[in-house]
């Protein structure tokens, strides 16, 4: 029977570690996430379980797994912090002078793409908000738009996603994409203009998971398809591994073409363009600190572009 009459503070950060440890998938990854020792990270959860009155999830030997009661508890709980968050932004949004704290996740190679300009963006909202503070995390794609769709996140920044119909998105700016290989593939030491397509499609492949709806894999069989990178650097040092080919963006590729460690195959037939874009949900629309931030994104990503581009743009 469930002692849970009412909310505490204490039972919020019981909830908080509790959805970390289904979000991390086990209690070893939960403790580097929440800086915790295992046993602390039982006792927790053992506390919470007690609160509700019920067993969430298996844990032990057999690893974790989560029950149909913690499911429920999980699911519940991230409503429940969504409608704090839009409590606080819309309580915020009453007093202009008052501290702000502003919540943004970027994918994790946008920042080091050169025309990215989060940082101005970040500046120019603090002339208009000097009391805002700011809180930025680096995260895969995938839990960057479900972070966003959530309500945990007030703004993203990356790749369009149409699985997500609920969410805006903002064109920023374009990132071009192409397939590399790696230095001990067999296609590396091939001339360009001797590499086919029937080729590149019969190499395995490294898939990106998440990203993968970019490029279907309808065309791979079991033999070609290669291992899995979820983010650009991990999927990078797969296919620098000389087992796979993959896509790249080309500015994470680029210092590794350099140096002669990577080489991209057929611009011609596998250049792609993904337009990196704002992203926000329902609960944003009504924060007022949101709505400037991606205003401020658009204004200076708009202002780096040169004006030939912008001419194109307007005549298209």
């Amino acid at each position: 029977m469930s002692n849970l009459s009412q909310i505490y503070d204490v039972d919020l950060k019981l909830l908080r570690c509790f959805c970390t440890i289904v979000e991390e998938g086990s209690f070893t990854a939960a403790q580097s996430v929440l800086n915790l020792s295992q046993s602390m990270l039982s006792e927790y959860l053992k506390s919470l379980e007690i609160r509700l009155g019920v067993r969430l999830c298996q844990r032990g030997p057999k690893g974790f797994k989560l029950y149909h009661e913690g499911e429920v508890v999980y699911q519940a709980a991230k409503e429940l912090f969504a409608s704090v968050e839009n409590f606080k932004q819309r309580a915020s949004n009453l007093n202009d002078s008052a501290g702000h704290e502003l919540i943004i996740g970027v994918q994790d190679h946008i920042v080091d793409n050169p025309r990215s300009r989060i940082a101005e963006a970040i500046s120019r909202l603090a002339e208009y908000y000097p009391n805002a503070r700011f809180k930025l995390e680096v995260m895969l794609g995938f839990q960057m738009t479900g972070h966003v769709a959530d309500g945990l996140i007030h703004v993203g920044i990356g790749l369009t996603d149409d699985h997500f119909s609920q969410l805006t998105f903002e064109p920023l700016f374009p990132e071009t994409a192409a397939i590399y290989c790696g230095r001990a593939h067999p296609l590396f030491h091939i001339r360009d203009s001797d590499i086919t397509l029937q080729q590149i499609e019969s190499a395995v492949y490294a898939n990106r998971g998440h990203l993968e709806h970019f490029h279907p894999e309808r065309i791979r069989n079991a033999a070609t398809r290669g291992d899995i990178g979820y983010g650009a650097h991990a999927h990078m040092t797969l296919i620098l591994s000389g087992r796979n080919i993959g896509y790249l963006p080309d500015h994470v590729a680029q210092p590794h073409v350099e140096t002669g460690r990577l080489r991209v195959l057929r611009q011609d037939l596998t250049r792609r363009v993904h337009a990196i874009a704002a992203v926000t949900g329902p609960s944003s629309s009504e924060f007022k600190l949101a709505r400037r931030f991606v205003d401020c994104l658009i204004d200076t990503h708009m202002e780096s572009i040169p004006m030939t581009s912008k001419l194109a743009m307007v005549a298209s």
